[in-house]
């Protein structure tokens, strides 16, 4: 799945196109994009298949992914996507560091059942956050109407 954020003056698209070329794309706000970023990072090296751009890949829509009444009813992995993505966001902004980033994860995830963690270790944590250090630097290098492309 391709997915393309654009870059527009106070606000962002995210579009993601399936290989069936049916798409789906939503009006994002300013900040927005670093946390898609997180999605990108962390569902790619999870191979979180039930994640964010997991569902979409799979014919939901980013509308149905926003709606509270579907959030409610997603399953664990898309939980886990969430919980990992929120916290890889946290450790790129400064507002934890890598070795929070597993003690936050395990600790969110028990609320919810049937999340299964994935192997983390500093070194996996390491490489996620410089992955997402590259992309959101990426990102910032762009200018207004260029894109950032993406393969899911």
């Amino acid at each position: 799945m391709k997915i393309t954020i654009t870059k527009g003056k106070n606000r962002n698209i995210l579009t993601c196109e399936r290989k069936d070329g049916s798409k789906t794309s939503a009006n994002i706000g300013a900040s927005i994009p670093n946390h898609d970023i997180a999605h990108f990072v962390v569902e790619s090296k999870f191979k979180l298949e039930n994640g964010f751009y997991g569902k979409i890949k799979s014919g939901m829509t980013i509308a149905e992914l926003s709606d509270k009444k579907v959030i409610k009813n997603l399953g664990p992995e898309t939980w886990l996507s969430e919980i990992m993505a929120r916290n890889l966001q946290s450790i790129g902004s400064g507002a934890s560091n890598i070795e929070q980033f597993i003690e936050l994860v395990n600790w969110e995830a028990k609320i919810i059942n049937g999340i299964e963690m994935p192997n983390l270790n500093l070194t996996t944590v390491e490489e996620i956050k410089l992955a997402f250090d590259q992309l959101c630097e990426k990102w910032n290098s762009i200018p207004e109407n260029g894109q950032l492309n993406l393969i899911f």
